[in-house]
């Protein structure tokens, strides 16, 4: 396991996914409405709709299995890191989706960007502090 990789402090590394849990949800609050319109402008109930659903979801499985991720990778390689983050997402699909097989190809949509939001905020606050303690 790469020393870069890994979480130095849980601590440090359970609050820095807990951030990017809480900036993805605000972003796929306002997203959410963009991505599914339902008669004429922009809708805000649609993104509390969809922020009942993926909210819970990220913020408990989202969080578990990246922390997961991030632990027990053995590579540096992003997109290595975004892939896994990815299949880890559609296994949450295809678990909504046994509840609501009806709304498959939505909760995918809507996974495949919380996903992306998630790991681009998770990706550039490591890199930050990576770099604001190479400063200190």
């Amino acid at each position: 396991m790469n020393s870069s990789n890994s979480c130095l402090g849980g601590k440090e590394c359970l609050s820095r996914k807990l951030y990017a849990a809480f900036i993805t949800s605000v972003i796929g609050f306002f997203i959410a409405p963009i991505l599914f319109e339902f008669g004429s402008g922009y809708n805000l109930y649609i993104g509390l709709a969809v922020s009942m659903v993926t909210v819970p979801t990220l913020f408990v499985g989202g969080v578990l299995s990246s922390l997961a991720i991030e632990h027990y990778s053995k590579s540096d390689a992003v997109l290595l890191s975004y892939f896994k983050h990815l299949v880890c997402a559609l296994i949450c699909v295809l678990l909504f989706t046994i509840v609501s097989s009806s709304l498959i190809i939505s909760a995918l949509v809507i996974g495949i960007v919380y996903i992306t939001i998630f790991f681009i905020v998770d990706f550039l606050t490591k890199y930050v502090e990576a770099r604001s303690t190479l400063f200190n």
